[in-house]
């Protein structure tokens, strides 16, 4: 452990936050995302932009993709009722080390783990496509992150096979857009018939959830739902959205994936 800020982060000073992803609906079941950090001595807490750039270098990615699935694997070994979802970028993917530490866990936490894909304007599309079709038979749930306005009005662009989509803040924003609310919202109800799940993201105020369940949304996160917190029970949702407190004791309902395993 080093006592300069300036110098890359080591693996034993990396972390997580918890933030809650709610369902909308009572008895579908939410979870709470994985969000790397980087604890410096101090105290101080350090995000993402100061991690990846470094760990996802072509050779200490191996390194840090084990330590993301390693350690989300062992909060989840540590409480039975978690579902973690955990970030991995197209490259981590592709890399055999992803599928090597997934296929290490154990089938009962594999079975809670949910990978969201960053990042997935990947020139690669056949060798990404291949890559998440063995992700899907090593993990609960595979999710596309940071879907914007572009790639959302672009939908049948999107990969697959993968049990659902996470539209960025730019969706929100388009909407709030008189000009653009139509098509955007169109938009939102399509993907939301062709994905059994849907979130939104980046929601600031409680208003905002009858207005997305009407387009079909069925999680939302962001500050208006609940913080980011250094410890997992610590991380409850708001009780007005969905199942309260952490949705632990929520009825668990399968949510029928449309393109891979029944």
């Amino acid at each position: 452990m080093h006592d300069d800020p300036a110098s890359p982060p080591a693996l034993e000073e990396l972390g997580f936050q918890y933030q809650p992803v709610a369902p909308i609906t009572p008895g579908v079941l939410g979870w709470h995302e994985a969000l790397v950090r980087w604890h410096l001595p101090d105290g101080t807490i350090r995000g993402p932009l100061e991690v990846l750039p470094y760990w996802l270098g072509p050779h200490r990615q191996p390194a840090f993709t084990r330590f993301t699935v390693d350690r989300a694997a062992s909060r989840l070994q540590g409480d039975a009722h978690a579902r973690l979802s955990i970030n991995l970028s197209p490259r981590q993917v592709t890399h055999p080390a992803a599928l090597a530490a997934l296929e290490a866990l154990l089938p009962e936490v594999r079975g809670r783990l949910i990978v969201e894909i960053t990042e997935q304007r990947d020139r690669r599309i056949s060798q990404l496509r291949s890559s998440l079709e063995a992700l899907s038979e090593r993990c609960h749930i595979v999710l596309l992150d940071d879907i914007g306005v572009d790639e959302l009005l672009g939908g049948n662009r999107m990969l697959e096979p993968v049990d659902g989509i996470k539209l960025d803040r730019s969706v929100l924003l388009a909407l709030a857009d008189r000009e653009r609310r139509a098509a955007i919202a169109t938009a939102v109800r399509t993907q939301a018939e062709r994905y059994p799940i849907v979130v939104a993201e980046g929601i600031e105020h409680p208003a905002q959830v009858e207005w997305l369940a009407g387009m079909g949304v069925t999680h939302l996160q962001g500050f208006a739902i609940g913080h980011p917190a250094a410890r997992l029970e610590a991380a409850a949702w708001r009780s007005d959205v969905g199942t309260a407190d952490t949705g632990r004791r929520a009825a668990p309902r399968t949510v029928p994936p449309r393109y891979r395993r029944s």
